[in-house]
């Protein structure tokens, strides 16, 4: 019974983070019909599978063995740790605000640590000073390349010719952008879902990338469709080159630390790229955006969610008195 809830419960997941992962990175293409949805939703799956077989192996050894002792984990404890990432991320929705399956799922296993009182300490102070430094990081190189090309003027009006002059090129090039990220995304999001399954021996690493990568494009199809069409219509009339570049900037973060091992929040990079490019469209100052009213509800839930699984998963654990 346990084991079948596990595997219902990482299909879910899954299929949550397929359709959120697909929205954020092909919205752009989908948006300005380079490619269909059904396209999309098949390169997006393949490229998936290949970021996890290619650099997921070590976000997955860090969920599965490094944050708590492999001593502490079984079947039962790992589906209190993803229950526990289930219902922060059903509030975060509740707030509309996204939130990233990695930090939720690590903030799970920081309370399996500390009910176990084996939590690698260490390795949790590296992870937040690495998703503060990057999402600081995202903001301002997305703010600097994106005042290159905007707003336009005598100073940029030969790159703006450039892009109209090379439409197919540039059309090619956000397809390219898109594809990158949905790579990007399979090297790091699919390890949170076959990470924790690893450590309870229920896969091994290639079939679980292969099973769960494909889960990732049933949801992009399944529940993405909605999702990809607001997220399209929202970002692309902003501009597919900043799209782009919100793409390029966060798919290479993500990807320098799969191959650090180190599980990375996809959600709150992009989150701070986007509001770059809002500080600089809405012509505003740096601390006009971080005082704005939905940057301080976004910081709020993000803080208070992943307390929220830390403390979920360690009462549970205290409540069922789960002993190894």
């Amino acid at each position: 019974m346990i084991l079948i809830a596990l595997i219902l419960i990482s299909i879910f997941l899954a299929m949550n983070m397929g359709a959120s992962g697909i929205a954020v990175s092909f919205a752009p293409s989908v948006g300005s019909n380079i490619i269909k949805r059904k396209s999309a939703v098949i390169i997006f799956t393949v490229l998936v599978l290949l970021g996890a077989l290619l650099v997921g192996g070590r976000v997955a050894k860090t969920l599965s063995s490094k944050i708590v002792s492999p001593k502490f984990i079984n079947q039962e404890v790992i589906l209190i740790v993803l229950f526990s990432a289930c219902i922060s991320l059903f509030l975060s929705n509740i707030f509309k605000i996204p939130q990233s399956t990695s930090i939720i799922t690590v903030s799970s296993f920081i309370g399996a640590g500390l009910y176990f009182k084996s939590l690698n300490f260490f390795l949790i102070l590296k992870l937040v000073l690495v998703w503060i430094g990057v999402s600081i990081l995202s903001y301002f190189i997305t703010y600097y390349i994106t005042s290159i090309i905007y707003p336009p003027c005598f100073e940029n009006l030969r790159l703006y010719e450039k892009f109209f002059y090379h439409q197919p090129k540039l059309r090619k090039w956000i397809l390219f952008t898109n594809c990158y990220s949905a790579f990007g995304i399979g090297t790091n999001n699919v390890a949170n879902v076959v990470g924790p399954l690893i450590a309870t021996n229920i896969v091994n690493l290639t079939f679980g990338f292969l099973i769960f990568s494909l889960f990732f494009g049933i949801g992009g199809f399944i529940l993405g469709k909605g999702v990809l069409n607001t997220v399209s219509k929202e970002i692309v009339p902003l501009g597919v080159a900043s799209a782009s570049i919100v793409s390029v900037v966060v798919a290479t973060f993500v990807i320098v630390c799969s191959i650090l091992g180190l599980p990375a929040p996809y959600v709150q990079f992009v989150t701070f790229s986007i509001l770059a490019i809002h500080t600089l469209k809405e012509e505003k100052n740096h601390t006009q955006t971080l005082v704005h009213p939905i940057t301080k509800k976004i910081l709020k839930v993000w803080l208070f969610t992943p307390v929220l699984s830390i403390l979920i998963c360690y009462l549970l654990l205290s409540l069922f008195k789960i002993k190894i």
